[in-house]
């Protein structure tokens, strides 16, 4: 009696595992076009993504979670989002070719969806970021998009249980991270190549320390030790790296070239004194990232500044049609937080502590809401309920309704608006200390040391990314 020939095993399906390779490139691709937007944007161009305010890239990428997640792993974000892709296009190689070869292709299916269950979690991590900061990141949304389709084809489109069962554990793994590893590892050189987000100050030589080590053995507090001369101009200049020196010699050229004109009007809040040979005058948005980095940078001058070098005067202009009338979008009738912190801020002008409490205002911009504002602003000399009787008086929508129209005489196209001396300049905070170095003197003989300028709209600093109105 002839044995009964066995039956072939069935093929295993490969058309999932097509699709999850296909995917894994296009994310692949997408992180790659993200990482060099990113380039673009550290080089001080701006970006196709950086629309608006809440609809801005840039705004994610240089916040604080992008900056610690480049600063503790070597890579931006882009880089992670490379690295899934890249995992999730061996993972996906590595079961058509086992596929092929007839072995056993759960490792590799485990592997995926892992991979994808990862990538679900990161989608979470990143969106709550960007939902903290008000801010929509278009190319970001693509990738979470080709993220969720990928973990549905992993979760349903590949054979065998959703989890590793008994046993499988170590191959998956092995072969999981194994493959996420090597592609972290390749990621390292470009990423630690990428520039890192700019620090609020970090072209300024560190602060001294006003308390000196007691090293006399005694318990008396020893004398602070007397404050660093400030760097000469020469100095500041050599400090700087080659792109920083590029961009100072092509926004000082834009001061040179503007035409000064006269102040409109008094200044209601003045740091610094009224005759300083630097004369610096802001408009600032609550919720405009640009401006924080502004408010951060001017406070970080002021602490390097000469005495008598810098005068700084801050004026308000809301990014909202509710107390801006040169926004055409009306706000709802609630009270809204752009508003609420333009008005608190005119309200503190008379305040003996009205910077630091603006610069509180600007360092909690991620969590700011109107009773953050309201709480904030109640914090020092002005009492909660004088603070609220103000907000609501004519006079103070009258002050803020003159800041409007100060910067409409400029023709206002995004915040910050920034002028020196009465001059429009890109918001460049190095181009700002060293004319404080140079006593106000844009000729000083040490700018020669400075690079040729270069044309308008060729990376040169100025309003890429802010709102517009």
């Amino acid at each position: 009696m002839s044995k009964k020939a066995p039956t072939p095993a069935a093929p295993v399906p490969t058309r999932g595992a097509l699709a999850l390779l296909a995917l894994g490139l296009v994310t692949s691709g997408l992180a790659v076009y993200q990482w060099l937007e990113l380039l673009t944007v550290r080089a001080g161009g701006s970006t196709a993504c950086s629309i608006s305010e809440t609809v801005n890239c840039a705004t994610v990428w240089n916040s604080d979670f992008a900056s610690a997640v480049h600063d503790t792993l070597g890579i931006p974000i882009a880089g992670l989002g490379l690295v899934w892709g890249l995992a999730a296009v061996g993972l996906s190689a590595l079961y058509l070719a086992w596929a092929k070869a007839g072995r056993d292709v759960r490792p590799a299916t485990n592997g995926l969806r892992l991979l994808a269950l990862a990538g679900v979690v990161s989608i979470i991590v990143f969106a709550a970021v960007s939902a903290q900061l008000g801010v929509v990141c278009p190319t970001c949304m693509g990738t979470y998009a080709l993220v969720l389709v990928f973990t549905g084809v992993a979760w349903r489109g590949l054979p065998g249980p959703l989890m590793p069962q008994a046993g499988e554990w170590g191959d998956t793994l092995k072969w999981t991270v194994g493959i996420s590893a090597v592609a972290f590892v390749a990621m390292q050189m470009p990423g630690r190549a990428t520039p890192h987000a700019p620090k609020a100050g970090a072209f300024l030589p560190p602060v001294a320390s006003t308390q000196a080590p007691n090293t006399s053995g005694s318990n008396s507090p020893m004398p602070p030790p007397p404050p660093a001369p400030p760097a000469t101009l020469g100095e500041f200049i050599a400090s700087l790296d080659p792109q920083q020196r590029q961009f100072l010699s092509d926004a000082l050229a834009v001061y040179r070239a503007a035409t000064p004109k006269l102040a409109a009007y008094p200044p209601r809040a003045l740091y610094g004194p009224a005759d300083a040979p630097v004369k610096v005058l802001e408009w600032t948005d609550s919720k405009c990232p640009h401006c924080k980095m502004l408010v951060e940078e001017l406070a970080a001058i002021k602490q390097h500044a000469p005495q008598g070098m810098l005068s700084v005067e801050a004026r308000q202009f809301p990014l909202d049609g509710q107390c801006n009338p040169a926004i055409p979008n009306r706000g709802p009738d609630a009270l809204s937080v752009r508003c609420a912190a333009a008005r608190a801020t005119v309200c503190l002008e008379g305040a003996k502590d009205f910077w630091t409490l603006r610069e509180r205002l600007f360092a909690a911009q991620a969590f700011l809401d109107t009773d953050k504002v309201m709480e904030i602003a109640s914090s020092g000399s002005v009492a909660r309920p004088q603070l609220e009787a103000c907000m609501t008086a004519p006079e103070t929508i009258g002050k803020l309704r003159q800041d409007v129209e100060y910067a409409m005489r400029f023709n206002i196209q995004g915040t910050p608006l920034v002028l020196v001396n009465g001059r429009e300049v890109p918001p460049f905070a190095p181009l700002i200390y060293a004319l404080v170095l140079a006593s106000g003197n844009p000729d000083a003989p040490a700018f020669s040391a400075l690079p040729p300028p270069r044309s308008r709209g060729t990376g040169s600093p100025g309003h890429e990314g802010h709102a517009h109105p």
